[in-house]
Protein backbone atom coordinates (compact mmCIF):
# COMPACT_ATOMS: atom_id res chain seq x y z
CA UNK A 1 0.00 0.00 0.00
CA UNK A 2 2.74 2.15 1.22
CA UNK A 3 4.63 1.12 -2.18
CA UNK A 4 1.49 2.75 -4.26
CA UNK A 5 1.22 5.71 -2.36
CA UNK A 6 4.89 6.72 -3.04
CA UNK A 7 5.00 5.83 -6.30
CA UNK A 8 1.61 8.22 -7.26
CA UNK A 9 3.28 10.23 -5.39
CA UNK A 10 6.43 9.97 -7.06
CA UNK A 11 4.60 10.55 -10.45
CA UNK A 12 2.66 13.02 -9.57
CA UNK A 13 5.50 15.46 -8.41
CA UNK A 14 6.63 14.67 -11.97
CA UNK A 15 3.69 16.23 -13.50
CA UNK A 16 3.71 19.38 -10.77
CA UNK A 17 0.27 17.86 -8.93
CA UNK A 18 2.09 18.07 -5.30
CA UNK A 19 1.10 20.43 -2.88
CA UNK A 20 3.62 21.34 -0.72
CA UNK A 21 2.54 19.18 2.28
CA UNK A 22 2.91 16.29 -0.40
CA UNK A 23 6.20 17.30 -1.44
CA UNK A 24 7.06 17.00 2.31
CA UNK A 25 5.23 13.75 2.92
CA UNK A 26 6.85 12.13 -0.56
CA UNK A 27 10.35 14.00 0.88
CA UNK A 28 10.16 11.74 4.05
CA UNK A 29 9.08 8.72 2.55
CA UNK A 30 12.54 8.75 0.42
CA UNK A 31 14.04 9.60 3.70
CA UNK A 32 12.99 6.07 4.88
CA UNK A 33 14.96 4.21 2.49
CA UNK A 34 12.32 1.58 1.25
CA UNK A 35 12.00 2.67 -2.07
CA UNK A 36 15.32 2.98 -3.30
CA UNK A 37 14.72 0.23 -6.12
CA UNK A 38 11.95 2.44 -7.65
CA UNK A 39 13.79 5.65 -7.60
CA UNK A 40 16.96 3.90 -9.06
CA UNK A 41 14.68 2.31 -12.03
CA UNK A 42 12.71 5.30 -12.65
CA UNK A 43 15.74 7.86 -12.65
CA UNK A 44 17.93 5.26 -15.32
CA UNK A 45 15.18 4.90 -17.06
CA UNK A 46 14.26 8.76 -17.70
CA UNK A 47 18.45 9.05 -18.88
CA UNK A 48 17.53 6.66 -21.24
CA UNK A 49 14.72 8.69 -22.89
CA UNK A 50 15.04 11.48 -24.90
CA UNK A 51 12.58 13.63 -22.89
CA UNK A 52 14.68 12.97 -19.82
CA UNK A 53 15.08 17.01 -19.60
CA UNK A 54 11.50 17.31 -19.99
CA UNK A 55 10.85 14.93 -17.08
CA UNK A 56 12.40 17.46 -14.24
CA UNK A 57 12.07 20.86 -14.17
CA UNK A 58 14.20 23.78 -12.39
CA UNK A 59 11.87 23.84 -9.77
CA UNK A 60 11.70 20.24 -8.68
CA UNK A 61 15.36 20.09 -9.13
CA UNK A 62 15.94 23.13 -6.79
CA UNK A 63 13.52 22.07 -4.30
CA UNK A 64 14.83 18.07 -4.02
CA UNK A 65 18.61 19.77 -3.89
CA UNK A 66 17.63 22.53 -1.26
CA UNK A 67 16.26 19.36 0.67
CA UNK A 68 19.19 17.63 0.86
CA UNK A 69 21.61 19.93 1.36
CA UNK A 70 19.31 20.74 3.98
CA UNK A 71 19.84 18.26 5.73
CA UNK A 72 22.39 17.30 8.86
CA UNK A 73 26.31 17.01 8.23
CA UNK A 74 25.88 13.58 9.04
CA UNK A 75 23.64 12.74 6.52
CA UNK A 76 25.34 11.45 3.08
CA UNK A 77 27.68 13.49 1.04
CA UNK A 78 26.60 15.19 -2.36
CA UNK A 79 27.35 13.03 -5.39
CA UNK A 80 28.26 14.56 -8.83
CA UNK A 81 27.37 12.05 -11.69
CA UNK A 82 27.72 12.92 -15.60
CA UNK A 83 25.75 10.35 -17.55
CA UNK A 84 27.30 9.44 -21.22
CA UNK A 85 24.74 10.10 -23.79
CA UNK A 86 24.75 11.60 -26.84
CA UNK A 87 22.88 14.87 -26.09
CA UNK A 88 24.46 15.21 -22.85
CA UNK A 89 24.58 18.98 -23.34
CA UNK A 90 21.06 18.91 -23.08
CA UNK A 91 20.61 16.76 -19.79
CA UNK A 92 23.07 18.70 -17.76
CA UNK A 93 22.08 21.99 -19.54
CA UNK A 94 19.19 21.11 -16.94
CA UNK A 95 19.44 20.81 -13.31
CA UNK A 96 17.85 17.39 -13.54
CA UNK A 97 21.46 15.35 -13.09
CA UNK A 98 22.49 17.32 -10.57
CA UNK A 99 19.15 16.87 -8.82
CA UNK A 100 18.74 12.81 -9.73
CA UNK A 101 22.72 11.88 -8.51
CA UNK A 102 21.91 14.02 -5.28
CA UNK A 103 18.93 12.64 -4.75
CA UNK A 104 20.36 9.33 -4.94
CA UNK A 105 23.32 10.08 -2.81
CA UNK A 106 20.92 11.40 0.21
CA UNK A 107 19.36 8.06 0.06
CA UNK A 108 22.69 6.18 0.23
CA UNK A 109 22.43 3.32 -2.65
CA UNK A 110 25.84 2.80 -3.90
CA UNK A 111 24.28 -0.20 -5.61
CA UNK A 112 23.04 1.97 -8.30
CA UNK A 113 26.47 2.76 -9.01
CA UNK A 114 27.49 -0.83 -9.07
CA UNK A 115 25.06 -2.51 -10.84
CA UNK A 116 24.84 -0.27 -13.96
CA UNK A 117 28.40 -0.16 -16.09
CA UNK A 118 26.86 2.23 -18.51
CA UNK A 119 27.50 5.05 -15.81
CA UNK A 120 30.49 6.34 -14.87
CA UNK A 121 31.64 6.24 -11.05
CA UNK A 122 30.48 8.63 -9.05
CA UNK A 123 32.92 11.25 -7.70
CA UNK A 124 32.95 12.45 -4.30
CA UNK A 125 33.26 15.85 -3.82
CA UNK A 126 36.21 17.31 -2.97
CA UNK A 127 36.84 18.80 0.77
CA UNK A 128 36.80 22.58 0.82
CA UNK A 129 40.29 24.26 1.19
CA UNK A 130 40.75 26.17 4.37
CA UNK A 131 40.58 29.49 4.24
CA UNK A 132 44.22 31.55 4.16
CA UNK A 133 42.55 34.30 5.35
CA UNK A 134 44.27 35.83 8.90
CA UNK A 135 41.90 38.61 10.75
CA UNK A 136 43.23 41.09 13.74
CA UNK A 137 40.56 42.57 15.80
CA UNK A 138 40.95 44.89 18.46
CA UNK A 139 43.89 47.34 19.64
CA UNK A 140 47.27 45.72 18.87
CA UNK A 141 50.18 45.64 17.11
CA UNK A 142 50.45 43.25 14.32
CA UNK A 143 53.63 42.17 12.46
CA UNK A 144 53.03 41.60 8.62
CA UNK A 145 55.34 38.50 6.59
CA UNK A 146 57.56 41.59 5.12
CA UNK A 147 58.13 42.69 8.29
CA UNK A 148 55.85 45.75 8.21
CA UNK A 149 53.75 46.61 11.09
CA UNK A 150 50.20 47.40 11.85
CA UNK A 151 49.11 49.22 14.81
CA UNK A 152 45.22 48.60 15.32
CA UNK A 153 43.14 51.20 17.27
CA UNK A 154 40.27 50.14 19.68
CA UNK A 155 37.26 48.81 17.78
CA UNK A 156 38.74 48.29 14.90
CA UNK A 157 40.13 45.04 12.91
CA UNK A 158 42.74 43.83 9.82
CA UNK A 159 42.36 40.78 7.42
CA UNK A 160 44.48 39.34 4.71
CA UNK A 161 45.25 36.69 2.42
CA UNK A 162 48.37 35.11 3.42
CA UNK A 163 48.29 32.47 0.28
CA UNK A 164 48.03 36.11 -1.56
CA UNK A 165 50.11 38.14 0.49
CA UNK A 166 53.38 39.44 -1.19
CA UNK A 167 53.08 37.13 -4.51
CA UNK A 168 52.86 40.68 -6.70
CA UNK A 169 51.06 42.94 -4.05
CA UNK A 170 50.66 43.47 -0.39
CA UNK A 171 47.16 43.73 -0.02
CA UNK A 172 45.01 44.07 3.39
CA UNK A 173 41.39 45.43 4.37
CA UNK A 174 41.49 47.95 7.02
CA UNK A 175 38.07 48.45 9.49
CA UNK A 176 38.45 50.92 11.70
CA UNK A 177 41.87 53.39 12.55
CA UNK A 178 45.21 51.65 12.03
CA UNK A 179 48.56 53.27 11.53
CA UNK A 180 51.31 51.72 8.72
CA UNK A 181 54.48 51.66 9.10
CA UNK A 182 55.38 49.79 5.56
CA UNK A 183 58.67 48.31 4.64
CA UNK A 184 59.68 49.88 1.15
CA UNK A 185 59.63 47.03 -1.60
CA UNK A 186 59.18 48.92 -5.06
CA UNK A 187 58.25 45.67 -6.67
CA UNK A 188 55.45 44.93 -4.34
CA UNK A 189 53.47 47.60 -3.52
CA UNK A 190 51.42 47.88 -0.52
CA UNK A 191 47.63 48.71 -0.82
CA UNK A 192 45.07 48.98 1.97
CA UNK A 193 41.29 48.92 1.15
CA UNK A 194 38.81 50.56 2.97
CA UNK A 195 35.84 50.54 1.48
CA UNK A 196 36.09 51.26 -2.12
CA UNK A 197 38.96 53.49 -1.57
CA UNK A 198 42.22 51.92 -1.91
CA UNK A 199 45.88 53.85 -0.35
CA UNK A 200 48.55 52.63 -2.07
CA UNK A 201 52.42 52.83 -1.09
CA UNK A 202 56.10 51.47 -1.36
CA UNK A 203 57.23 52.13 1.83
CA UNK A 204 56.56 54.93 4.07
CA UNK A 205 54.34 55.29 7.74
CA UNK A 206 50.61 57.10 7.65
CA UNK A 207 47.23 56.97 9.28
CA UNK A 208 43.68 55.65 8.20
CA UNK A 209 40.98 56.66 9.71
CA UNK A 210 38.12 54.40 8.51
CA UNK A 211 35.48 54.24 11.43
CA UNK A 212 32.15 53.15 10.47
CA UNK A 213 30.83 56.25 12.29
CA UNK A 214 32.14 58.91 10.38
CA UNK A 215 30.87 59.25 6.81
CA UNK A 216 35.02 60.01 5.73
CA UNK A 217 37.77 57.93 5.02
CA UNK A 218 41.15 59.74 6.17
CA UNK A 219 44.44 59.23 5.09
CA UNK A 220 47.44 61.01 6.88
CA UNK A 221 50.77 60.86 5.70
CA UNK A 222 53.73 61.39 8.48
CA UNK A 223 56.68 59.71 6.57
CA UNK A 224 57.11 59.04 2.90
CA UNK A 225 54.51 59.60 -0.02
CA UNK A 226 50.94 57.47 0.00
CA UNK A 227 48.50 57.45 -3.31
CA UNK A 228 44.89 57.21 -2.58
CA UNK A 229 42.42 56.57 -5.01
CA UNK A 230 39.58 53.75 -5.81
CA UNK A 231 39.28 51.13 -8.45
CA UNK A 232 39.25 53.77 -11.43
CA UNK A 233 41.17 57.09 -10.56
CA UNK A 234 43.90 58.37 -8.22
CA UNK A 235 42.72 61.07 -5.88
CA UNK A 236 46.08 62.02 -4.90
CA UNK A 237 49.54 61.78 -3.60
CA UNK A 238 50.27 63.18 -0.31
CA UNK A 239 53.19 63.48 1.37
CA UNK A 240 53.84 64.23 5.17
CA UNK A 241 51.72 66.07 7.15
CA UNK A 242 49.21 66.13 4.20
CA UNK A 243 45.99 64.28 4.18
CA UNK A 244 43.18 63.19 1.65
CA UNK A 245 39.98 63.20 3.14
CA UNK A 246 36.91 60.58 0.92
CA UNK A 247 33.02 60.53 1.52
CA UNK A 248 32.50 56.71 1.67
CA UNK A 249 29.28 57.08 -0.34
CA UNK A 250 30.24 59.22 -2.89
CA UNK A 251 33.58 59.12 -2.92
CA UNK A 252 33.75 62.96 -3.28
CA UNK A 253 37.56 63.98 -2.10
CA UNK A 254 39.23 66.82 -0.94
CA UNK A 255 43.25 67.39 0.23
CA UNK A 256 45.00 69.35 3.00
CA UNK A 257 48.34 70.34 2.78
CA UNK A 258 48.91 71.69 6.62
CA UNK A 259 47.59 68.81 8.79
CA UNK A 260 49.67 67.93 11.61
CA UNK A 261 50.35 64.00 11.97
CA UNK A 262 51.37 63.82 15.28
CA UNK A 263 47.99 65.14 16.51
CA UNK A 264 46.14 63.07 13.84
CA UNK A 265 48.22 59.89 15.48
CA UNK A 266 48.11 61.15 19.07
CA UNK A 267 45.61 58.05 19.74
CA UNK A 268 49.30 56.20 19.78
CA UNK A 269 50.36 57.88 22.50
CA UNK A 270 47.90 55.66 24.92
CA UNK A 271 50.38 52.56 23.91
CA UNK A 272 53.26 51.96 24.67
CA UNK A 273 55.37 49.68 21.87
CA UNK A 274 58.72 48.24 22.29
CA UNK A 275 59.15 46.46 19.37
CA UNK A 276 62.60 44.50 19.20
CA UNK A 277 64.79 47.56 20.24
CA UNK A 278 67.38 48.17 22.93
CA UNK A 279 66.71 49.06 26.33
CA UNK A 280 68.49 52.50 25.50
CA UNK A 281 65.52 53.17 23.16
CA UNK A 282 63.00 51.62 25.36
CA UNK A 283 64.64 53.67 28.52
CA UNK A 284 63.57 56.64 26.24
CA UNK A 285 60.21 55.74 25.27
CA UNK A 286 58.89 54.78 28.94
CA UNK A 287 60.40 57.92 30.23
CA UNK A 288 58.41 60.06 27.62
CA UNK A 289 55.67 58.44 28.10
CA UNK A 290 55.44 58.45 31.95
CA UNK A 291 57.51 61.72 32.53
CA UNK A 292 60.56 59.59 34.93
CA UNK A 293 63.95 59.21 34.60
CA UNK A 294 65.22 55.93 34.35
CA UNK A 295 68.99 55.45 35.28
CA UNK A 296 70.93 52.45 34.65
CA UNK A 297 73.69 50.71 37.20
CA UNK A 298 75.04 48.92 34.50
CA UNK A 299 75.87 49.70 30.97
CA UNK A 300 75.76 46.27 29.19
CA UNK A 301 71.82 46.98 30.16
CA UNK A 302 71.47 49.06 27.39
CA UNK A 303 72.46 46.00 25.34
CA UNK A 304 69.38 43.77 26.27
CA UNK A 305 66.88 44.02 23.42
CA UNK A 306 63.08 44.13 24.36
CA UNK A 307 59.51 43.25 22.68
CA UNK A 308 57.36 43.91 24.14
CA UNK A 309 53.33 46.04 23.59
CA UNK A 310 51.33 47.83 26.79
CA UNK A 311 48.30 48.40 25.19
CA UNK A 312 45.22 48.96 28.01
CA UNK A 313 47.42 52.12 30.09
CA UNK A 314 49.38 49.99 32.44
CA UNK A 315 50.84 51.77 35.21
CA UNK A 316 54.48 52.59 35.43
CA UNK A 317 55.24 49.87 37.75
CA UNK A 318 53.14 47.53 35.25
CA UNK A 319 55.75 48.73 33.22
CA UNK A 320 58.82 47.61 34.65
CA UNK A 321 57.89 44.36 36.63
CA UNK A 322 57.61 42.93 32.98
CA UNK A 323 60.67 44.30 31.62
CA UNK A 324 62.56 42.99 34.44
CA UNK A 325 60.97 39.76 33.96
CA UNK A 326 62.11 39.94 30.13
CA UNK A 327 66.20 41.34 30.41
CA UNK A 328 66.70 39.57 33.71
CA UNK A 329 67.22 43.03 36.04
CA UNK A 330 65.31 44.40 39.42
CA UNK A 331 64.15 48.16 39.53
CA UNK A 332 63.58 50.71 42.83
CA UNK A 333 63.05 53.99 42.84
CA UNK A 334 65.89 56.24 43.77
CA UNK A 335 65.05 59.05 47.09
CA UNK A 336 64.68 61.69 43.81
CA UNK A 337 61.76 59.52 42.68
CA UNK A 338 64.00 58.56 39.52
CA UNK A 339 64.23 54.59 39.08
CA UNK A 340 67.43 52.72 39.17
CA UNK A 341 67.32 49.76 37.02
CA UNK A 342 69.93 47.04 38.27
CA UNK A 343 70.90 43.85 36.36
CA UNK A 344 74.32 42.35 35.06
CA UNK A 345 72.66 43.63 31.31
CA UNK A 346 73.84 41.85 27.46
CA UNK A 347 76.51 41.46 25.61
Amino acid sequence: MQQKKFEDLFESYLQNNLSELEQQEMMEIIAQGTHDDFIKEKIQLMLNENNAVEAIDHKQGEFILNYILSKPQNEPKVFTLEPERKNRKKIVRFVFAAASIALLAFIGSTFFFKSNPVVPAATIEQPVKESSLIAFSGKQLVHLPDGSTILLNDNSSLKYDQDAFGTKTREVTLTGEAFFDIKRNEQKPFIVHTGKVQTRVLGTAFNINARSSSDNIEVTVARGKVQVGDTEKVYGVITPNQQIKVNRTTLNYEQHNNVSAAIVTEWKSNYLILDDINMQEAVALISQKYKVQILLSNEKIKNCRITASFLNEEDLDHVMKVICSVIETEYHYNKAGNILLDGKGCE
